[in-house]
């Protein structure tokens, strides 16, 4: 959980060095291609390269398009335009949905403390896509911040999903799949849309493609779904809280990016919101030996 929190809390930087460098569709193309390969070596030596099961192919198909390709694209869209920073707060709002998604469509009914999490949340959102905090100069900062709104719904589908679905096989061993599928759109994209943009290759842009390949892919979608998988989808989501504060710190620290009183504010009130979802400890404790046990 440490380690997933510190690589794409970090990631968020890391793109935005990735993107002075590269398109946006090629960087997702070349991130996932990564990813894949790492994977696709690793269970070659380890003997555990299969194709997956006939029952497992829906979450490899909602992984692989719902949440990997969708957000790895508008997430490199949204960067262009939208700090680091603010970009992973909006991004991990993803517990929030989860939360309206399952109150509103699997009529699961929340308790108070789910519902003023919601309410608190959507207030912290409010601030951070106020008209003082966007820079209108810009022309995209709205549409890169509804983007990465639009990718945590997704992803926040997928997480649902990945915690109801019945395993065949284990995240580690259909992650290549789930990469497999996601690279497919990405790489039509790339050729439909930037095609001819070229690449400006320097040691960092290698080191930044090592980093979002094997660490920001591939260790971390299998970490993510493995967590989700034994503590659940807002539980997962909420230990995910130190995301967006590596990232802010990271983009303030690294990139210079300005952190105004109003921004702090959307950002406290937005983490705030998904940390009124955590469950008791008691709750976690039951949920990882419910799953040992199974």
């Amino acid at each position: 959980m440490v380690l997933l929190a510190l690589v794409w809390g970090v990631h968020w930087v890391v793109v935005k060095v990735g993107l002075r460098d590269m398109p946006p569709f090629t960087y997702a193309t070349l991130r996932v291609a990564g990813g894949l390969a790492t994977l696709v070596v690793l269970l070659a030596v380890r003997g555990e390269l299969r194709l997956p099961a006939r029952s497992d192919l829906s979450v490899v198909a909602s992984v692989g398009l719902g949440q990997v390709a969708t957000s790895v694209a508008l997430m490199n869209l949204a960067l262009e335009v939208v700090p680091a920073g603010r970009s992973s707060v909006l991004q991990f709002t993803m517990p929030l949905w989860v939360a309206l998604i399952m109150a509103a469509v699997l009529r699961v009914r929340l308790a108070r403390r789910e519902v003023l999490a919601l309410a608190v949340g959507i207030a912290g959102i409010a601030l951070l896509l106020n008209p003082a905090a966007i820079d209108w100069g810009s022309g995209g900062q709205l549409a890169g911040s509804a983007a990465l709104l639009v990718s945590a719904a997704f992803w926040a589908l997928t997480t649902i999903h990945v915690k109801h679905h019945r395993w065949a096989g284990t995240p580690l061993t259909l992650l290549p799949w789930q990469l497999l599928v996601a690279i497919v759109p990405l790489v039509v994209l790339t050729l439909l849309l930037e095609n001819g943009r070229s690449i400006t290759w320097e040691p960092m842009t290698v080191a930044v493609l090592l980093f979002s390949g094997p660490l920001a892919t591939g260790f971390a979608v299998w970490a993510n779904q493995s967590l989700t998988i034994v503590l659940g989808p807002l539980v997962a989501g909420t230990a995910l809280l130190a995301v967006p504060v590596v990232g802010l710190a990271s983009g303030a620290l690294l990139l210079g990016e300005p952190v105004s009183a109003l921004d702090l504010a959307g950002f406290v009130l937005t983490l705030a919101g998904v940390a009124l979802l955590v469950r008791p400890a008691g709750s976690v404790e039951a949920a990882a030996a419910t799953a040992t046990a199974g």
